[in-house]
């Protein structure tokens, strides 16, 4: 399945603000029917931005989409649109959407622009994989470490006893 990100100009006013980092910081803004405008039954608003074009200062909305969304290259003629819109803007990637929009008088689509999917088509190299027998037994545990015999340590104190008392004397 191919993905896509949906972009639409606003039609109406707003200062409104729904991003990444809008979210990240925890900013509940307060969004209009959405859905409504876009004439679906539901948005996922988890994944969607709304914010005004001035607030990106000097960066292009399309290379604020092809940074953000992970687009392919996006044509000539789209970018075009794109950096020549003022006002809001709403990007809505299709996973956000249940159905395929249907804007309303309060949005105008710009354009939809497939989103880089991940290639997983490489074969992976192979390795050989070599199991224990099920049937072997667990090594046994390491033997416990015997206590030297006290007849030893006996005799090693005796030692250093004489050995104390000659240098002594």
């Amino acid at each position: 399945m191919s993905q896509a990100l949906h972009i639409f100009a606003l039609n109406t006013e707003s200062d409104v603000r729904r991003t990444h980092l809008t979210r990240a910081q925890g900013d509940a803004a307060d969004l209009p029917d959405l859905a409504a405008w876009l004439r679906v039954d539901a948005l996922d608003t988890d994944t969607i931005e709304m914010f005004p074009v001035k607030d990106l200062d000097d960066m292009a909305l399309s290379d604020y989409i092809a940074l953000a969304f992970a687009t392919e290259a996006i044509p000539a003629s789209d970018r075009l649109r794109l950096d020549a819109l003022s006002g809001s803007v709403l990007l809505v990637p299709d996973t956000a959407l249940p159905s395929d929009p249907a804007p309303g008088a309060d949005v105008t689509l710009v354009a939809t622009l497939p989103v880089v999917q991940p290639d997983h088509s490489a074969a992976l190299p192979k390795t050989e994989v070599t199991a224990s027998a099920p049937d072997a037994p667990a090594p046994p545990p390491p033997a416990p470490r015997k206590a030297p015999p006290a007849f030893l340590i006996l005799m090693l104190l005796v030692a250093v006893l004489s050995l104390l008392i000659l240098v002594v004397t």
